[in-house]
């Protein structure tokens, strides 16, 4: 059973990293730039993002990592609701697109000790981003963009939820 909670939670994570990158760049392109800067912002600051979680080696933070990467979230939303196509803004949408992209690497870091192979850790992740993806463009399509801000916080809660479990399947 632990075996299935390390999946599903690896999964889960995948399903929260597409989530907030589709709601990242549909937030940009809507609300700022409908142009290549905003694609290229959520990309390059989410590889570094990721390559800067990677190396946080403290155990036990990525809750707080992964909630303070979601108030980020909420946040760039926020802000870019409340200045439209301001593009002095820019410094902070990209801080708060990194801090939502740590918690990616952090999860790589520390999830990879929990399983066989690190193809197996991408494997169920890499399924969980391309559902994600699907997801959250099927939900913009039919629903339009109130999905965008629901989505993150069900993923990460929903990730949140396999962790624990999967910490309680391993102690027990």
């Amino acid at each position: 059973m632990k075996k299935v909670f390390l999946n599903m939670s690896a999964f889960s994570a995948g399903l929260f990293f597409a989530t907030c990158q589709v709601g990242y760049f549909l937030h940009m392109e809507f609300n700022l730039s409908s142009s290549f800067v905003s694609y290229y912002v959520v990309i390059g600051l989410w590889i570094i993002g990721c390559g800067a979680g990677l190396m946080i080696s403290l155990r036990g933070l990525g809750p707080w990592i992964l909630l303070i990467g979601l108030s980020a979230f909420y946040m760039h939303s926020f802000f870019l609701k409340r200045y439209p196509y301001d593009m002095n803004m820019m410094p902070i949408y990209m801080l708060l697109i990194f801090l939502t992209a740590l918690y990616s690497g952090y999860f790589f870091r520390h999830a990879r000790r929990n399983f066989r192979s690190v193809k197996s850790l991408f494997f169920h992740e890499n399924n969980g981003f391309l559902c994600g993806y699907l997801v959250a463009v099927v939900e913009l399509l039919l629903h339009g963009q109130f999905t965008q801000h629901v989505l993150p916080s069900l993923a990460a809660f929903g990730h949140l939820l396999l962790v624990f479990a999967s910490k309680m399947e391993a102690k027990e």
